[in-house]
């Protein structure tokens, strides 16, 4: 790495940050394997329970656009679009029209959506719990406000240049 990266980086850093997008690949893996039974992949499941969330008041939920979904996953409204129009044509999501602006629409899961989500979020519960498994509660609890600190960064384009 040394030969590689410039005089202010540091190695150890940029070694553990390394680590951690391996990590996520190898996550991103092990999810889509567990939501393969469903024809989901991650990044589709994800989309789906974004809706489901938001239906439970428990996301923000103001008029879901694919330029919200693109900001909220750090994607392009391509990568988006290219979401949607894959749950759209397997009728798990619909657009409509939004009322509020005529020139822009409204995306809502359908029931055929929302029960792909009800059945696919026990296995998705378990795959996530299975990577903790080799923590104590008091790992646990040190992973995730380092987790919730880290994500606070990234989401605020902090010394990432994503925004």
């Amino acid at each position: 790495m040394r030969a590689s990266a410039d005089e202010t980086t540091n190695p150890s850093r940029a070694g553990l940050g390394l680590l951690m997008l391996w990590l996520c690949d190898d996550i991103e893996q092990c999810a889509n394997s567990r939501l393969a039974p469903f024809g989901l992949s991650e990044s589709k499941f994800d989309v789906l329970m974004f809706f489901s969330l938001a239906e439970r008041g428990l996301v923000e939920s103001q008029a879901i656009t694919p330029s919200n979904i693109a900001e909220y996953f750090g994607v392009t409204r391509s990568t988006v679009t290219s979401l949607l129009d894959w749950l759209e044509k397997r009728d798990l999501l619909r657009r409509k029209l939004s009322t509020e602006d005529r020139r822009s629409f409204a995306l809502e899961l359908t029931a055929e959506g929302r029960k792909l989500v009800d059945e696919a979020l026990p296995a998705f519960w378990q795959m996530c719990e299975s990577l903790t498994s080799s923590l104590d509660e008091a790992e646990c609890h040190v992973l995730q406000k380092m987790l919730a600190k880290l994500w606070t960064q990234l989401k605020s384009g902090a010394k990432t240049g994503r925004r």
